[in-house]
């Protein structure tokens, strides 16, 4: 049977405001039943790429490794601080990781050792087909053909090490493995250091389709259809897991194939590239949104230890393209996919490697790290933006009268 393919329902991100009571939801949410099923449903269907193992402990390994995996995020998000990106940074990021950062990771490079940052367009998606993905779970169905565009919002990490996670006396300690595509499966060693990175998307991205589009089949045999599953997911967290990925510390970044974890990493470390930079060149500036003192009671109750203030990361007005040519591209956008501009950054920032110890740079004794070179802005007449030593206020956008 076929059905139809998925409208393009749009990502809405919330207000920044609202991002405490979004990870309040979350750690809810991974203290729950509910997410530990999840978790294993999408292990089982090979959506994991990083899967822990602990030998001699008498459970389905797929159990074991939901419970550590569920564990460890609501852990990272305890301990995280609050980023929200703008549409108008989200975009210049996509547009600077058009080239993969040349760098080497660094575990000093993000903003916050445990943090999680919402993003107002999509750094990303993949169109999945929903009978594929449910076929080896108990909710398949034959005959299903229906597709959803997924765009990927919101990024959570922590600095990581194999022996981050303890269990119980008595099991043998935790292995991990890393199934990278293309890559095979590896294990991952003890030694090893890097970050841990967590990709969310959107939830009840099934609205985009009809109601009575069959998806699979419910434990008693009757069909699951869209409408039911936003049913079922009423009450869920905003946002939902999608997938996993490890960053090693000091190794290089590849070139990245479309609509994996590796292509939102590139985007995601380059826009920890662009809040970092506070030199000539200085990208950003961040607006701090103090959490009232109720809600930083209640986060006490819950747990949390990582600072509730949220960072709103914007473009910085030197860089910000005009007003008129921003609501351009939003209008384009399709809000499940990353914007694919044609007024911001059509000329795109470039990156240069800058030597952090010119003096030991003959003898080897340096290091060396990404700096981004301002591309240019394309204004009402195809001329680039003038950067001028104006101050300006906070809140103030340039317009197209700015760019003459």
């Amino acid at each position: 049977m076929t059905q139809p393919t998925a409208a393009p329902t749009r990502w809405n991100p919330p207000d920044p405001k609202q991002l405490p009571e979004l990870r309040a939801e979350l750690l809810d949410h991974y203290g729950s039943t509910a997410a530990l099923l999840s978790m294993r449903e999408a292990l089982r269907a090979g959506r994991g790429v990083i899967i822990p193992e602990v030998p001699g402990i008498n459970a389905p390994p797929a159990d074991v490794a939901a419970e550590i995996l569920v564990g460890s995020e609501r852990h990272r998000l305890a301990d995280a601080q609050l980023y929200y990106a703008t549409a108008d940074m989200t975009a210049l990021a996509l547009a600077a990781a058009a080239t993969p950062p040349r760098e080497k990771a660094s575990l000093s490079r993000p903003p916050s050792e445990s943090g999680l940052i919402v993003f107002g367009e999509p750094i990303g998606g993949y169109v999945e087909d929903v009978g594929a993905a449910l076929a080896s779970t108990m909710a398949a169905r034959p005959g299903v053909e229906a597709k959803v565009t997924t765009p990927i919002v919101a990024v959570s990490w922590s600095r990581w090490t194999p022996d981050a996670v303890q269990v119980d006396q008595g099991a043998g300690a935790v292995r991990w493995f890393w199934k990278r595509p293309g890559h095979g499966v590896a294990g991952i060693p003890r030694a090893f250091r890097g970050l841990w990175l967590t990709f969310y998307s959107p939830s009840g991205l099934f609205s985009g389709l009809d109601p009575d589009t069959v998806l699979g089949t419910l434990p008693d045999g009757t069909p699951l259809t869209a409408g039911l599953t936003s049913t079922i997911r009423t009450g869920a967290p905003a946002l939902n897991w999608d997938n996993e990925t490890i960053l090693a510390e000091g190794v290089g970044f590849e070139a990245a194939r479309p609509d994996t974890t590796d292509m939102w990493t590139h985007v995601l470390y380059t826009a920890w590239q662009l809040m970092a930079d506070q030199g000539r060149t200085r990208w950003t500036e961040t607006q701090e949104i103090p959490r009232p003192r109720a809600g930083a009671k209640r986060d006490a109750r819950q747990g949390i230890t990582g600072s509730s203030t949220v960072h709103v990361v914007n473009v910085h007005t030197a860089h910000r393209p005009p007003r008129q040519r921003a609501a351009e591209d939003a209008a384009a956008s399709t809000g499940r996919r990353e914007p694919q501009w044609s007024c911001r950054w059509p000329v795109g920032p470039h990156r240069r490697d800058h030597c952090m110890n010119p003096a030991r740079h003959a003898e080897g004794n340096c290091w060396h790290e990404d700096r981004l070179i301002p591309g240019y802005i394309k204004g009402p007449e195809g001329k680039p933006l003038r950067v001028s030593s104006t101050v300006h206020l906070w809140d103030h956008q340039p317009g197209r009268d700015d760019q003459q």
